[in-house]
């Protein structure tokens, strides 16, 4: 502020100070008048009336008291410099009243600047800024919860000119409604009109009409077209906004996503329409029934075809359905009706009712309760079902399972009812687990098999199972199960617990029991679950059939068999088959009579076979006997071997049946020698018939010579077959001398070498270590020495053949070998108690069985292999089998011959060494099975002679 200057008109007039004190001290505005370091020198009542300072206190030096730290850099930094530059400035800054208190004011200041221009005064006036504070604070926290709400809010908020359609604002929000961000509407006016399906394009327009006008409707929905191409639902709330004038300038509104809400609204529209639909056309009633009233809020229209009653019958009065349920069951309603009073609902209502045509029906209801907020009853709703037809088929069960039961209790079969519920479950958990080859599985976890037998409920047995096993009782049989069950019979229910578990449903098969009084009997096993029980397991019936009768005439007929089979094939005479002019059968005398091997005989005509001479006599005579009219050709005729040397034979016919089917049996017997005494004899009649008295003698003394001479070759054959007989005996026992030499006497002395080796050294104080170390090989050559005498020792005499017999000895033998090998070799004997057996046939017998099992071993790539002998008269059968992969018979014979290999030729020849034979069965991939068969009575007679 400047002096006056001379011009001015008020020049040399002085202003009054005391006057422009009473101006200032009189204004209600707080003001100062400060040096030009903005020290405060005057300072009039309205400011010490506010801040609670007076000028004394001021002068005194408490400004810094008035403006705290905080404020007096601001104003030293910023105000002085504009103060010294001639201008003005204004402000809001914070001072500290005499209370305490610190203030925000709004000041002014303005210099006084004498003619020089140098600054000499600056005034200052301030006022109170803590309201405009507090309302500028205000409007910020406004504004800051108007952005948040805008652009965090799934609604959009918007404000539209509806003169150029242009919008002063729109949130954020609109992107996720529409697929447009904000900038797109603010540059191009009209692009929400666009988005507007085009069915909707009139209906917008009016609306648009409306708003001109100054008509609102404040809420729309409508769809849009949203940018990825879906149809979205739109509510839009909005406001008009007016010009005094009456025009409409703008609207403001809120537009939100409702698209889920009209799906949800047309899904219930639909569902209420398929409830409605349901309601009135399924037989079934829907019903919400008032309580304790008993008046229905809904009914649905099925009740009239369901009870014959109308819908306004059932509204007439409360509980009209009292009425309709029958008199027997009058009270049952009114005690389930109490329970519902109480709030009580059972799961399930099963009554009867009576139908307006008075016919008697059943029905079943199923009801939901609905309480108030204090949990008291004040509804039902549930539905009723006709449950006639269900009734009736539950009679039609009750009647059948009665019958059943009688049939059961009644059946001559026996008939086992089983509950195999938790076993399902176990096979489920099994299968959870991963496993899927039961067979497999079964056998690398033997005890899960018999956690699955514990796991077989037995529900019933009839009488004729009780009968069958000879048990008293049901409680009697089943406390006693495992005395029933034998070998044969766990392996039917491995298979049993097989199929189930892999989706089978059925089993049949021949398997033994043993009753409770122990007598073993066949009987035919047949399980089968019901279609109706295949998915729980819940019933299964288990019929059993004494077969005993048939399985013993087939053992019976199978014995029969055998003791023919031995017949014929020990004949001295030559014994075929013929059926359809073909050779199914020869026997090893017919083969050492014609000398030609078994194959070719059974591929040749027998005819052929005759000599050419007595072909056409033959023939003749075999036609007679085919015509009937004879028994065949008795006279002796001559057969060709194929050395072309002929054999007079004489020729027995027979009709019989093999295998079912018609044929001959021929039966060949050698009278060569006899045709040739016969012939040597009509020789000498002819030469010398002439001298037939004179040589009656010497012809008497020829026949006795021919006499001796049999009777001397017999007995040489005897004495033959003897020495060969005693020949094998002497080799045996020449062989066990050796082996127990071998085993006493080197094994022993080796023994003795190992064990003084061992205590060599025992007793001397210092031994070189090396020594000791050079000494152990020699000790572990010696051992080594040993096993490999008392092998050898083994091999030519086993000691158990002698210790133990023939059957300990084999059984100890597969055990041995299944050590050995790994081989599950499983061996049984049956029906050889008491039999005797001569030492040949034990040795032959244990080196063909020893032998079988070796080639098993290495060769048949097998895991499992049983020996079984059996004592069928007339023969002992010995059979031996694995599950390997197999071979080729006929090829693997004659790659034998030519490698020079003689395992299968080697057990052929001890066979017939003992007058018995092998028979080998094989193909590829299904295993081998090698039956040797050995005469009884053979052997019994060697027997015999070894002990006489």
């Amino acid at each position: 502020m400047k002096k006056p200057s001379q011009t001015n008109p008020q020049a040399g007039r002085e202003i009054n100070p005391h006057l422009f004190e009473q101006v200032l001290s009189t204004s209600g505005v707080a003001m100062t008048i400060r040096d030009a370091d903005l020290r405060p020198i005057f300072a009039n009542q309205a400011f010490t009336d506010f801040y609670g300072y007076s000028l004394e206190d001021i002068l005194d030096g408490r400004a810094e008291d008035v403006l705290p730290g905080t404020a007096q850099a601001p104003l030293g930094e910023t105000v002085a410099p504009v103060m010294r530059l001639g201008q003005s400035w204004e402000g809001e800054y914070v001072i500290r009243t005499a209370g305490g208190r610190l203030c925000p004011v709004w000041g002014r200041f303005d210099p006084v600047l004498d003619d020089s221009g140098r600054l000499t005064h600056i005034i200052s006036i301030m006022r109170d800024a803590s309201v405009r504070l507090r309302l500028r604070n205000a409007l910020t926290q406004s504004e800051r919860h108007l952005r948040f709400l805008t652009e965090n809010t799934r609604d959009c908020l918007f404000r539209l000119r509806l003169a150029d359609r242009r919008f002063d604002y729109i949130s954020p929000a609109v992107e996720s409604i529409t697929g447009h961000p904000p900038q797109d509407f603010y540059e191009v006016p009209g692009l929400f009109e666009g988005l507007v399906p085009d069915g909707w394009a009139e209906v917008h327009a009016l609306w648009w009409n409306e708003l001109l006008g100054g008509t609102c409707r404040h809420e729309y929905e409508f769809p849009i077209v949203h940018r990825n191409g879906s149809v979205r639902w739109i509510n839009q709330r909005i406001t008009l906004h007016a010009e005094p004038d009456g025009s409409a300038p703008a609207i403001e509104g809120i537009l939100s996503d409702i698209t889920v809400r009209h799906e949800a609204q047309e899904k219930l529209a639909v569902a209420q329409h398929s409830l409605n639909f349901i309601a009135t056309s399924t037989s079934d009633i829907f019903f919400r029934m008032a309580i304790p009233d008993g008046t229905y809020d809904y009914l649905s229209p099925s009740v009239e075809r369901f009870s014959g009653y109308s819908l306004r019958e059932y509204e007439s009065r409360p509980l009209f359905v009292r009425g309709v349920i029958h008199p027997d069951w009058q009270d049952y309603f009114r005690e389930a009706w109490d329970e519902m009073c109480r709030g009580v609902v059972r799961p399930e209502y099963l009554f009867q009712f009576v139908h307006k045509s008075g016919e008697v029906r059943w029905a079943r209801q199923r009801v939901v309760m609905h309480r108030d907020i204090h949990g008291r009853p004040i509804a039902i709703e549930g539905m009723a079902s006709d449950a006639t037809d269900y009734m009736n088929t539950v009679e039609a069960l009750k009647k059948s399972e009665a019958r059943f039961r009688a049939l059961f209790e009644d059946s001559p079969i026996s008939l086992w009812e089983e509950d195999l519920t938790r076993l399902k479950a176990h096979f489920d958990t099994l299968r959870a687990q991963g496993v899927t080859d039961f067979r497999r599985h079964f056998a690398d976890h033997p005890e899960d098999l018999a956690c699955c037998a514990s796991l077989v409920e037995v529900v019933a047995v009839n009488k004729a199972t009780l009968n069958l096993l000879r048990a008293g009782s049901k409680e009697d049989l089943l406390g006693r199960l495992d005395t029933v069950l034998t070998e044969s019979s766990m392996r039917a229910f491995t298979e049993e617990m097989i199929i189930l578990a892999s989706g089978g449903f059925e089993y049949c098969g021949e398997i033994t029991h043993r009753t409770l009084d122990g007598e073993i009997i066949w009987v035919m096993v047949h399980f089968s679950v019901p279609p109706e029980y295949r998915q729980t397991l819940a019933r299964v019936i288990v019929s059993l059939q004494d077969v005993t009768p048939r399985k013993r005439a087939e053992q019976a007929l199978a014995e029969s068999e055998e003791r023919y089979r031995a017949l014929v094939e020990n004949a001295q005479e030559g014994v075929a088959v013929i059926r359809d002019k073909a050779v199914v059968f020869v026997n090893h005398a017919m083969v050492r009579m014609l000398d030609t091997p078994c194959v070719e005989l059974k591929n040749r005509d027998p005819m052929d076979l005759v000599h050419p001479d007595d072909q056409v006599w033959m023939r003749g005579r075999v036609a007679v006997y085919l015509a009937g009219r004879g028994d065949g050709p008795g006279a002796p005729f001559r057969v060709v071997r194929p050395d072309g040397t002929a054999v007079w034979v004489t020729l027995s016919l027979k009709p019989i049946r093999w295998n079912g089917a018609r044929a001959r049996l021929i039966i060949l017997t050698d009278v060569t020698g006899h045709k040739l005494l016969e012939a040597e004899l009509r020789a000498a009649h002819a030469g010398m018939e002439s001298r037939v008295r004179r040589r009656t003698a010497e012809l008497s003394e020829a026949n006795a010579r021919l006499t001796a001479e049999a009777e001397e070759r017999r007995q040489a054959r005897e004495r033959i077959l003897s020495l060969t007989q005693q020949l094998i005996h002497a080799q045996e026992n020449e062989r066990q001398r050796i082996a127990r030499d071998l085993h006493d006497n080197v094994a022993q002395d080796l023994s003795s070498i190992v064990l003084n080796m061992e205590t060599l050294f025992d007793g001397l104080p210092e031994v070189d270590e090396a020594l000791r170390r050079r000494a152990e090989p020699v000790a572990e050559v010696v051992r080594g020495a040993i096993a490999a005498v008392r092998e050898i020792a083994y091999g030519l005499r086993p000691p158990a053949l002698d210790q133990l017999g023939l059957i300990r000895a084999l059984e100890n033998h597969c055990a041995e070998t299944a050590g050995r090998t790994g081989l599950e070799v499983g061996f049984q004997a049956a029906g050889t108690e008491g039999m005797a057996l001569d030492f040949d046939a034990e040795i032959n017998v244990y080196r063909m069985v020893q032998e079988a099992l070796n080639n098993t071993a290495r060769h048949a790539r097998a895991d499992r292999v049983s020996v079984r002998l059996v004592r069928s008269h007339p023969e002992l059968l010995i059979r031996v089998e694995d599950n390997g992969q197999g071979f080729d018979v006929t090829s693997r014979m004659a790659e034998a011959v030519a490698e020079n290999r003689m395992g299968l030729r080697s057990m052929e020849e001890r066979a017939r060494l003992i007058g018995g034979t092998v028979e080998i069965q094989s193909l590829i991939g299904t295993g081998t099975r090698i039956v040797f068969r050995i005469p009884l009575d053979t052997i019994k007679r060697s027997a015999q002679a070894w002990n006489s």
